[in-house]
């Protein structure tokens, strides 16, 4: 795929995945447009337990919450599978102020996309 011409995604500060994953999750159902990318902010669960937290058509990419924040942690990546992603490791971490995690999907042009 084209992904420099045909890129698309969409963000969510979905506030909690354990409260609000399953209807968002039917929100996008309900979109025609199926996103290359989705963004997710405020997960508060740990890459551990991503898996419950699926997307059919996506693999998931999650960055573990700072360890002392119980609630507005937690940063996540879904990407069509059809894209051939990678994290990118110099670019996402968590430190007390900041969470990161980006992507390189590779291609003919390498795109780069996080969330922060």
């Amino acid at each position: 795929p084209d992904m420099q011409s045909n890129f698309s995604s969409i963000f969510q500060n979905i506030d909690g995945n354990k409260t609000n994953f399953d209807a968002f999750s039917l929100e996008l159902d309900r979109i025609a447009k199926k996103f290359q990318i989705i963004g997710l902010a405020e997960t508060n669960i740990c890459a551990e337990e991503s898996t419950v937290y699926r997307l059919e058509g996506y693999n998931s990419f999650y960055q573990d919450k700072h360890i002392n924040k119980v609630k507005g942690s937690g940063v996540a990546l879904y990407v069509k599978e059809s894209l051939n992603a990678v994290v990118n490791n110099e670019l996402s971490w968590v430190t007390k102020n900041l969470e990161t995690l980006f992507i390189t999907v590779l291609d003919d042009e390498p795109l780069h996309v996080g969330v922060l």
